[in-house]
């Protein structure tokens, strides 16, 4: 059983306008700024997750390696069992989507034209022919986006070659609204997969317990996650699945993000800030159980006892800024058993 340094090369905290903080470990707000989800299939699994086999992963922050069999400490207070994980994705159900892209005015137009040198192209609801592909324009400017599992012919190639459209969905100045056609896969699995395991199972005075949490891009594109100033799991508790208990597994979040603990408690930044993965990408925190001994923030991290404890949270994710997003909602459920 080893020690585990998390981060310790990482850089001071960073400067930011900092949130309400909380002096009630048991009642902590969170205040990270969430993106806007659009109603979906829901894709779920779940399964359970025995002790890792021998193993060993590399990321850009943590390096992990499993050893197994794991020999007990002889003073260890804890032993992590029965780790089991669940996820639930919700995204769109069409296969087409059209957006509006930008808002400009006349004015905005011409600066444009003049800047770039280039003509703008402006088209008129009224004057396109097509009653599909015209009804769909409307639409996605009047209501903010069209839906459908079917392209009418046309539609396509008007978004194409039109930069700005006008005659609808006009407010105040923002009469020149340019659209954007998104092409969907609603079938597809999952673009981003959540995991975790057990990587130190036993909690004592000298080595903590480790749970490691981990998202991949299982697509073929890039894929940008959304989530609050300590990406890309934000601050982790475990709640006790029987009480009101909860405990914060520790990792240095004051050098990761915009959190500072205080003595009547802590405050975080209200931000969102993304992680960005490359198809087939891993990224991977470790993040302790800490011992009743320890020093480091004892009235959060400390464990209530034993018993069956659940990680849960969820997460927005895209392809490209503008894009229909994917909502990731995942649990990882663990027992603290007592040595």
């Amino acid at each position: 059983m080893r020690r585990r340094a998390l981060l310790a090369s990482l850089g001071a905290l960073s400067a930011g306008c900092l949130g309400s903080g909380s002096s009630d470990p048991t009642a902590v707000t969170r205040t990270a700024t969430t993106r806007s989800t659009s109603e979906s299939p829901v894709s779920t699994t779940e399964r359970p997750t025995s002790t890792p086999e021998s193993s060993e992963t590399t990321t850009e922050a943590d390096e992990t390696t499993s050893e197994s069999p794991e020999t007990p400490e002889p003073d260890a207070e804890f032993e992590l069992t029965d780790l089991a994980v669940s996820t639930r994705t919700e995204r769109p159900s069409v296969r087409y989507v059209l957006e509006p892209s930008a808002f400009y005015s006349a004015d905005a137009v011409e600066r444009e034209e003049t800047e770039t040198g280039e003509e703008q192209i402006v088209r008129d609801v009224s004057e396109i022919s097509g009653p599909n592909v015209r009804e769909a324009v409307e639409t996605a400017l009047e209501g903010g986006e069209w839906r459908s599992n079917d392209l009418p012919e046309g539609l396509a190639d008007l978004v194409k070659r039109v930069d700005f459209f006008t005659g609808a969905g006009a407010t105040g100045t923002h009469t020149h609204v340019g659209l954007e056609l998104h092409r969907l896969s609603p079938d597809a699995p999952p673009a981003v997969e959540f995991d975790a395991e057990v990587v130190d199972s036993y909690v004592s005075p000298d080595d903590p317990g480790v749970v490691a949490l981990s998202l991949t891009n299982a697509s073929s594109e890039p894929r940008t996650v959304f989530s609050g100033t300590v990406p890309p799991f934000g601050m982790v508790f475990a709640e006790s699945v029987e009480s009101d208990d909860r405990f914060l597994l520790w990792r240095p979040y004051e050098l990761e993000g915009c959190v500072q603990f205080t003595d009547d408690g802590y405050a975080k930044c209200a931000i969102g800030k993304t992680t960005k993965l490359s198809p087939g990408e891993t990224v991977s925190r470790e993040y302790e159980v800490l011992p009743s001994t320890t020093a480091n923030r004892p009235r959060y991290t400390v464990p209530p006892g034993p018993g069956r404890y659940r990680i849960s949270d969820s997460l927005t994710h895209y392809a490209k800024t503008g894009a229909p997003e994917s909502k990731l909602t995942f649990e990882a459920e663990f027992s603290l058993q007592s040595r």
